[in-house]
């Protein structure tokens, strides 16, 4: 057996806590020395203690970690129950470190002002294509990525690589909002559309023509959507000095397939339908 003190270095956790877990009936020790009150525990005390600490992480309150632990609940289980809160960890990372790079790409704006032209901004002529693609709402950037990468890697099982031109995403939202973001995603096509389409993460995929545009404003960003704002607002400066109003959905074309382990390395090309204003929309 253990001592407390021994039991704390072996199984990483305070004596503080094995105290307070002993006091509350949650771990209780193998044996107390009658005369100096010394706790003991054995290994076998570790397997009630690690579940213990795992449903204390899963949030669960020390009365319900009781009743649980009681109830017999398997190995199985609480893995089970640690998956999905590593996936709300790992989530609740990303979009922090997406706000990380969002503050990070507003302080180079603030530091570039007035010293970034917009000579990169072009106008030209978009013409109608055909896309196959899925339309969605999602809560946040890291959750479009992550739509793209299901789609990127579902649809190159369910369609012929040679049939797919560029991966594109379109905005419908008319306002920017980013923890509801109203997007289509999928691909052009290269010829006529295959027959028989499957769905592609579980979502419907639709062929359909995507008009032809007479005038879009047109500026390369590279990175991920948190830093957008650098070429968007480059592109709201070129519309405001040459007489142009915006004109419908924004797009994002891939210039290059995406890597899905460097989705921070992307080249999209962003889009901006125009028209002169008092030519009409």
């Amino acid at each position: 057996m253990f001592r407390i003190g021994e039991f704390s270095r072996i199984a990483r956790v305070s004596c503080r806590l094995l105290r307070f877990y002993d006091e509350i009936g949650l771990l209780k020790p193998g044996a107390v020395d009658p005369a100096t009150g010394y706790r003991f525990y054995t290994s076998e005390h570790l397997r009630r203690l690690n579940r213990i600490l795992v449903l204390k992480d899963l949030g669960l309150s020390l009365e319900q970690i009781g009743d649980v632990i009681d109830d017999g609940a398997t190995p199985a289980q609480l893995r089970a129950m640690l998956l999905l809160r590593r996936a709300d960890v790992e989530r609740a990372v990303g979009e922090e470190t997406a706000r990380l790079r969002s503050i990070e790409a507003r302080i180079a704006q603030i530091d570039r002002e007035g010293a970034v032209g917009t000579d990169d901004v072009l106008i030209r002529a978009e013409p109608a294509r055909q896309v196959v693609t899925f339309r969605d709402t999602v809560g946040s950037f890291v959750e479009a990525r992550a739509l793209i990468i299901e789609l990127v890697q579902g649809i190159s099982r369910a369609m012929p690589r040679s049939a797919l031109g560029t991966l594109i995403a379109i905005a419908h939202s008319p306002e920017f909002e980013p923890d509801r973001i109203d997007v289509e995603i999928g691909y052009t096509l290269n010829g006529d559309p295959p027959a028989g389409i499957p769905a592609v993460a579980g979502r419907t995929m639709k062929v359909r023509e995507l008009p032809a545009v007479p005038s879009m404003a047109t500026c390369v960003r590279v990175g991920l959507p948190e830093q957008a704002h650098l070429v968007t607002g480059k592109v709201g400066e070129f519309v405001e000095a040459n007489g142009y109003s915006l004109a419908g959905p924004g797009r994002e074309v891939f210039l290059q397939p995406p890597r899905l382990d460097r989705m921070q390395d992307s080249v999209v090309e962003m889009q901006f339908p125009v028209a002169r204003i008092g030519a009409g929309v």
